[in-house]
């Protein structure tokens, strides 16, 4: 599974000492190695996941092991809810008990089908990385998520914008714009997730 919003990146900047905190190549001192790197680790993780069953997905422990499946090559923290402030998401000790409620009214809506299957994994996906329970990777965490939870719905995963023929740089600034508005405006994100 390729993301078309995987980050790239200026290759050759150095990370910080800060941005290598629980990482576990040693060989990695680029932007770039840890870009190739994490994406290596989803490959691998994803193709040899069986899909869940929406039942299965809408589980905090799940989503959990599926972000540690993602990152645990990478990183020492893969799978751990984040322990400090960032500058996007809610506070850490909120964390496990948004993803809760998140899964619960995933699952109500499905039960009372309230939205249209598209809709609710999107919505879903909105929430999640709003909620922004990992140090890194939310938005692919949260892109393979509902991905797999559209699946379990019976339709096709989401393309996130890589029918749009644009540039990855562009592509990033359009999901993040219809991510913003998603919080009143949902339908540009569905819409760009289908497109």
């Amino acid at each position: 599974m390729t993301d078309p919003l995987a980050p790239i990146g200026d290759g050759h900047t150095e990370l910080s000492e800060e941005d290598r905190q629980g990482l576990i190549p040693s060989y990695i001192s680029t932007r770039g190695e840890l870009n190739e790197a994490e994406q290596r680790n989803i490959v691998r993780a994803t193709a040899t996941r069986r899909p869940p069953t929406p039942g299965e997905l809408l589980d905090d422990q799940y989503l959990r092991a599926l972000h540690k499946a993602m990152f645990d090559e990478v990183w020492r923290w893969a799978g751990q809810y984040r322990r400090r402030e960032t500058n996007i998401g809610i506070e850490p000790a909120r964390i496990p008990s948004e993803v809760r409620s998140l899964t619960d009214d995933a699952r109500s809506w499905i039960e009372h089908e309230t939205y249209d299957r598209d809709e609710l994994c999107v919505r879903f996906h909105h929430r999640l990385v709003a909620i922004h329970p990992f140090p890194n990777g939310n938005g692919r965490h949260g892109r393979i998520a509902a991905d797999y939870l559209i699946a379990a719905l019976g339709r096709d995963r989401f393309s996130w914008g890589a029918g749009l023929g644009v540039t990855t740089e562009e592509l990033r600034v359009r999901y993040l714009k219809a991510l913003h508005l998603a919080g009143h405006e949902i339908e540009a994100l569905v819409a760009f997730a289908r497109s």
